[in-house]
């Protein structure tokens, strides 16, 4: 049976020198559909989605408003099938909208009566790790494996607990098959911390700066989980010994900087949870190594090993291997070859880990080192032609200069450019055939 859901890589440097000390290379690793999956309208899986939703004090009666507007229109998005909770939050956590199968449209008009109160609990600070907890046991309360389960969180500000715990609390959840993203606004919304919360479900950030956005931004995330396919998706990266694991990258949708790649190990293998497969996306990831000396011939970097469930389908436990390889060789005319592709969404992907490096030189106060990183930064995005992000680096840094320190707002709106695609076609591959 050939794989549902795929899987290819394209590696920047295919051909290496013989008289290369050692080499460094990058691999891009993508996953999408079929095109027989993703034209069945039929293959689509069933959520279970939980809203958490801030209503510390600092919540103003506008974004209140739009918040409870984008909830109520979030059950309208539901399909039959779907289920819903509500949790709201500040010191307390309330559970709004327990566990509710979405099978009778009758149910709505009291759900969307429980969502428009939610104001009355407005008060007290942001204390998301015990929201996080209850989200996970009302997600746990309707005991269907076919449902993808699913967290929204939607916060004002920063968190008034301990960030450890809450990130604790968020790991173990992430690590139950749980997956996170997170929606803030305002001055205080905590961009890096909240990119770290979601991170171990492989989730997404979005910044919203007008209230009025809200209600577009949540249906865009609710039209997300019923495009959804495949779950429970994990990219397994066995790394062969004598390769020397780099950094990791999320290149699509959304960009992200990973982290540093330890491994585990003699099985040096690690595990990017990709957590749900939308039919109309393209899943990327971009992973660098080096290489040392060796003779002619191929090597293989790493074993990649795709695993998903198909509820639709009725299948658990489907697959898709793919072996990276690359060859030595002395041929100059092969040597000389450079994916373009691959060096491009490098440099986009980049930019996210420098941004993260100009935020901790700042918190630093390391003048020298953050002057460096916002002219590697206005370099970056004159290269890519982006020419407002690159006039953006040159007056963040005068005023750096100036004053000395950058507001939560230049590094929310920084952090948020860095994981924009500037090319925005999605390119979908079916190889089918070629298996």
């Amino acid at each position: 049976m050939s794989e549902e859901i795929l899987l290819d890589y394209v590696v920047d440097q295919p051909f290496i020198p013989l008289t290369n000390e050692e080499t460094a290379l990058k691999i891009l690793l993508r996953v999408n559909a079929s095109n027989a999956l993703r034209v069945d309208t039929t293959a689509t899986v069933s959520t279970h989605l939980c809203l958490v939703l801030d209503v510390s004090s600092s919540m103003k009666a506008r974004e209140m408003r739009e918040v409870k507007e984008a909830a109520k229109a979030a059950l309208d998005q539901l399909r039959p099938g779907d289920a819903i909770s509500v949790i709201a939050f500040q010191s307390v956590v309330y559970e709004v909208i327990e566990a509710t199968r979405l099978d009778d449209p009758s149910v709505l008009p009291d759900l969307k009566r429980r969502i428009d109160v939610i104001d009355q609990y407005q008060g007290g600070g942001t204390d998301m790790e015990y929201a996080i907890e209850k989200a996970e046991h009302q997600l746990n309360a309707l005991a269907d494996p076919s449902l993808a389960r699913k967290i929204i969180l939607f916060t004002d500000g920063q968190v008034t607990g301990l960030e450890e715990r809450c990130l604790e609390k968020a790991a173990e959840v992430s690590s139950r098959g749980v997956s996170m993203e997170a929606i803030g606004f305002g001055p205080d919304f905590d961009y890096a911390f909240m990119q770290r919360l979601v991170s171990f479900s492989n989730g997404f950030t979005e910044k919203i700066d007008n209230p009025e956005e809200i209600r577009a931004v949540f249906g865009r995330r609710v039209q997300g989980l019923t495009n959804a396919i495949a779950v429970n998706v994990s990219l397994d990266l066995t790394f062969t010994p004598q390769v020397r694991a780099g950094r990791g990258y999320r290149s699509s949708p959304e960009m992200a900087y990973l982290g540093n790649i330890r491994l585990p190990g003699e099985t040096r293998t690690i595990t990017i949870p990709i957590g749900t497969i939308e039919r109309d996306k393209e899943y990327g990831y971009l992973i660098t190594c080096a290489v040392t000396r060796r003779e002619a011939g191929n090597m293989r970097l790493l074993k990649a090993e795709l695993r998903y469930d198909i509820p639709s389908m009725g299948l658990e436990g489907g697959s898709s291997t793919q072996s990276v390889v690359v060859t030595y060789t002395d041929d100059p005319a092969r040597t000389a070859q450079i994916n373009g592709e691959v060096e491009r969404v490098f440099d986009e992907v980049e930019i996210g880990r420098i941004v993260g490096e100009l935020d901790k030189a700042t918190k630093r106060q390391d003048h020298q080192r953050a002057s460096v990183f916002f002219d590697i930064l206005a370099k970056r995005y004159e290269e890519l032609g982006d020419r407002e992000m690159q006039q953006h680096y040159v007056e963040l840094k005068r005023r750096y200069m100036q004053e000395g320190n950058l507001s939560q707002e230049d590094m929310n709106y920084s952090r948020h450019k860095s994981t924009q695609r500037r090319d925005t076609a999605v390119k979908l591959v079916d190889a089918s055939d070629l298996i």
